[in-house]
């Protein structure tokens, strides 16, 4: 049986019933529970401490919550958990994503350590994260839930502010077709909560936001940070046994692929899809312009998504070296992310390599065996994730472009576009997104003349009558440039703009000899980068917006926004035109939208 055809009918058995939320105790399947080590210290379940052997803890969510109110929630991710719309407007609900879930309710938070950079630094683990079941196979989670003995002294809580954001980001980015946890529901708990924000003159300051929980789901939260932390405490049974856990649960297709294999084997197998669903990841990134910040190990997602939306940002001004965050330097920005996610890969190499050392002796392995085993193992990054993210990446690039092949004059194409836009692009530059969306959106607004000219099409015309000049310029090949040029090109020095005139002249010609400039092979272009290069993406003065309006009770913005950002490929002529514009002036520069701490 093909591996993607087991996928999906693993994945198919996830919506199959329906789950009331009175029926929820008694519905889930809390494998994590069942064969993972719970703490039994005696500890209280709040207290900041070092959990040593043991996975995770069992804790009680303890946010007060006075007056919970219910701001958002998603109907597709309530199906996928079983819930129908009108359970999500229940007492019964409000009251379990508000903290106070049934006493039958088993609740957890997990222990795991982080890299940054590199850099080992200790436990983390869930600090204001409780889960509070596995439901039709996704792990629900409830974020700002409260204290954890991995809280490190903060108080475990979000403020609607991070939890509007987290909600719309990981709604948008499943649209946009990018692994991602998913967000069931924003809660207001009706109280303030004391953080460290920017006011309105961009100063940091102590005040208080609105307190809020936001409720997501993922088919996991396993994180390369519990990996790490066991291997580096040489806690050997906890890692296998997490290890054993990840492959039933994440992995089970590698066991029906081959029933017969050993653990060695398939721990191998399961480290190396580890690879193949980072590149995926990461490749997915780079195609709609999201960097994700922060790239510590523990915000690495051992089944592939996108995990904890904190100082992210969708790159607008196209800038190799953006990054959101202002911790996160050279080494997270935008053009390093894959490198960042080798580094965790091969960090976590180390880990699987220590259990598949521990599974070996079990199973007698001779040594030459194991020795192959570990260089099928560790070669995993430089092979299989290096391979499946340059093999993605390109794909990608070929087609934001509307190319039909990928060879050398293509990736000149595409480089030579990079340096235009990184550095040649007048003083304010320009957006990545509108870009590339115009670009497939508009015609070819360059008459390329004589077939020789441009080594074109019949009658001496490459680019099939359509020289009739873009939106707002003539045939000056400049068109999709002009679209998204941040601040207009009217203050664009004069070789910027020659510059740009001559790739058009090579992009143009090169679109037109693939007989793509015209009839059906310009529909099928057209077609095809609108299928990968957004119209809309959730710039962060649009989740302001959205935050700031559900911060006075209104949840419109936050609506209408889903709206759009449910078919991020698809013009909404009923949409508000600022939602697939550039950032407005007043918000370019503004701490906590430009980037945050």
């Amino acid at each position: 049986v093909a591996p993607q055809l087991l996928r999906r009918t693993l994945t198919r058995t996830l919506t199959l019933s329906a789950v009331t939320m009175g029926e929820w105790p008694t519905s889930v399947d809390n494998s994590l529970l069942r064969e993972l080590r719970p703490d039994q210290s005696g500890k209280p379940p709040g207290q900041s401490r070092e959990v040593v052997g043991a996975h995770y803890v069992r804790v009680r969510p303890s946010v007060p919550a006075p007056s919970p109110s219910l701001v958002c929630y998603s109907a597709e991710v309530a199906e996928l958990v079983g819930l129908a719309p009108a359970d999500c407007e229940t007492d019964s609900f409000l009251r379990t994503v508000s903290g106070s879930p049934p006493d039958r309710l088993e609740c957890w938070a997990t222990a795991y350590g982080a890299s940054f950079a590199g850099r080992y630094g200790g436990q983390r683990g869930d600090g204001r994260a409780i889960s509070i079941g596995q439901v039709e196979g996704l792990e629900v989670q409830l974020k700002g839930a409260g204290v954890t003995p991995f809280s490190r002294q903060f108080d475990g809580r979000a403020v609607l502010r991070s939890s509007v954001r987290e909600f719309l980001a990981s709604e948008a980015m499943h649209h946009l077709r990018v692994p991602t946890t998913r967000a069931l529901c924003v809660v207001a708990t009706g109280d303030k909560v004391r953080r460290v924000w920017y006011d309105s003159d961009g100063i940091e300051t102590v005040g208080f936001e609105p307190g809020a929980i936001g409720v997501r789901a993922s088919p996991s939260f396993l994180r390369f940070g519990q990996f790490e932390l066991f291997h580096q405490r040489g806690e050997a049974d906890l890692l296998r046994e997490l290890a054993e856990h990840a492959l039933r649960r994440d992995f089970a297709h590698l066991r029906l692929q081959a029933p017969s294999a050993s653990f060695s084997h398939l721990l191998v197998n399961m480290f190396r899809e580890v690879c193949e669903r980072q590149a995926t990841l990461v490749a997915e990134w780079m195609r709609v312009g999201y960097c994700q910040g922060n790239l510590n190990s523990d915000n690495s997602a051992l089944c592939g998504v996108t995990l904890d939306y904190g100082p992210f940002g969708f790159m607008e001004r196209f800038n190799p070296v953006f990054c959101p965050w202002v911790g996160g330097g050279l080494d997270y920005s935008f053009g390093r992310q894959p490198q960042a996610l080798a580094i965790n890969l091969s960090i976590l190499a180390e880990a699987f390599a220590s259990v598949l050392q521990d599974a070996a002796a079990s199973e007698k392995l001779p040594r030459a065996d194991l020795d192959a085993s570990l260089n099928r193992l560790r070669a995993g990054v430089s092979e299989v994730f290096v391979d499946r993210f340059h093999s993605l990446h390109d794909a990608h690039c070929r087609a934001k472009l509307g190319l039909v092949r990928w060879d050398d004059e293509a990736v000149t194409l595409w480089s030579d576009l990079f340096g235009l836009m990184a550095s040649k692009a007048g003083p304010q530059g320009i957006d990545f997104t509108i870009f590339f969306r115009a670009l497939g959106d508009l015609p070819c607004d360059l008459h390329l003349g004589s077939a020789g000219e441009g080594g074109g099409e019949a009658d001496g015309d490459p680019v099939g009558g359509l020289a009739q000049g873009g939106e707002g310029g003539g045939e000056d090949g400049l068109a999709a440039a002009r679209a998204a040029a941040i601040g207009g090109m009217d203050d664009w020095p004069a070789e910027h703009v020659a510059e740009w005139r001559g790739w058009a002249k090579r992009y143009w010609a090169r679109v037109a000899a693939e007989g793509r400039s015209s009839g059906a092979g310009e529909t099928e272009r057209r077609t095809e980068m609108s299928s990968v290069n957004p119209k809309y993406i959730l710039r962060n003065w649009m989740a302001a917006e959205a935050y700031e309006a559900a911060a006075r009770g209104d949840s419109s913005v936050i609506e209408e926004l889903m709206r759009v950002l449910r078919r991020p490929y698809s013009l909404d002529a009923d949409a508000d035109a600022r939602w697939s514009q550039p950032t407005p002036d007043w918000a370019r520069n503004v701490p906590g939208l430009a980037f945050m701490s």
